[in-house]
């Protein structure tokens, strides 16, 4: 079950990074060239949060491809190429 995420709720995070977690974010950081930590976990969180929503757009894509080709295939409009 998915829970739905109030906008208004806050999701507080406390991390300690150490030796190679450290090195790293801090890699991460410098490379989106990021003066703020809370920034980078933002960045990396809305960049994800971007690539999830297209992959969720590509897989709708193809589920109505998909439902439209057997739709053609029940009527026998279509032929499968296989």
């Amino acid at each position: 079950m998915v829970e739905k995420v109030s906008l208004l709720r806050r999701v507080p995070i406390r991390i300690d990074f150490e030796e190679e977690e450290a090195e790293k974010f801090n890699t991460v950081k410098n490379y989106m060239g990021l003066k703020q930590n809370t920034e980078v976990i933002r960045a990396l969180i809305s960049e994800k949060y971007n690539e999830i929503q297209l992959i969720k757009q590509r897989r709708q894509a193809q589920l109505t491809k998909e439902a439209k080709a057997m739709e053609w295939l029940e009527k026998g409009e279509y032929k499968c190429p296989m």
